[in-house]
């Protein structure tokens, strides 16, 4: 039973193992490649305000969110649908054949 379990958990978790050490390897050795070179490092500490967005554009998504649910919902269609009657394909007594129909009882 344990030796199911690990097979198991081996075969799903090991080709991701496996993939994301390729992965770290290939980005070490470019970085390797990439750091020999002999340009100084730029290191940007400037400070940078916030980007939120405008009041303005949250309150229009509201808006336009609350009229999309309103429209979707007034548009659903809650009627029952009417009886039918479904006649399948089938040969009649002649031996011809009759496609299928569906029919509108009259009430």
């Amino acid at each position: 039973m344990m030796r199911f379990l690990l097979i198991t958990l081996l075969g799903f978790f090991g080709p991701a193992l496996i993939m994301l050490f390729l992965r770290l390897l290939w980005y070490r050795i470019r970085y390797n490649w990439f750091a020999k070179s002999n340009e100084p490092e730029i290191i940007d500490i400037t400070p940078s305000s916030s980007h939120r967005p405008s009041r303005w554009f949250i309150a229009a998504w509201i808006i336009i969110s609350l009229l999309c649910t309103g429209f979707l919902l007034w548009q659903m269609d809650d009627t029952p649908a009417s009886k039918q009657i479904y006649i399948p394909a089938h040969i009649d007594a002649e031996g011809n054949f009759v496609p299928s129909q569906t029919l509108v009882p009259k009430e």
